[in-house]
């Protein structure tokens, strides 16, 4: 990416704090350090990478839960209470991870949204593919749920 590019990614698609998963299996975040020549710091993203961290993060908080924007947030655990078939639960958890992409206005549509298989359980990886506002096409793995 050229640095023109790379300066139009971070006005367009922002910048933020770097986030990192606690654990494996965890959905928690907690903040990512850097070390630097001018000495440790907090991580920054930007561009691109900043965009897949905020859909990560939009994924990861229930709507509703955020006191600045009730309507912040994936849908996907009330689909997940509903007593339907995991045919219909997995379709409509699609739906909720689209409704949730579409939402941030850097994402110009959705391609693709994909439920695959983990193991032998019931988890599913939730892969999805966006274009974003500057066009590009954009392969995120947002985590896993279970049907």
């Amino acid at each position: 990416m050229t640095e023109t590019n790379a300066v139009t990614a971070r006005a367009v698609l922002g910048h933020g704090l770097a986030l990192t998963p606690i654990g494996p299996d965890s959905l928690g975040l907690d903040l990512r350090w850097r070390d630097g020549t001018a000495g440790a710091g907090i991580a920054i993203v930007d561009g691109v990478e900043n965009l897949a961290q905020d859909l990560t993060v939009a994924l990861l908080t229930p709507t509703g839960t955020d006191p600045f924007d009730l309507g912040f947030g994936f849908d996907g655990l009330r689909v997940l209470t509903l007593n339907t078939p995991p045919a219909l639960t997995e379709e409509l958890i699609r739906l909720s991870v689209i409704r949730t992409l579409t939402a941030d206005a850097r994402v110009r549509e959705v391609l693709d949204v994909t439920l695959s298989p983990v193991g032998a359980d019931r988890r599913q990886r939730v892969t999805a593919e966006v274009r974003t506002v500057l066009g590009e096409a954009l392969r995120l793995v947002l985590g896993e749920v279970e049907i």
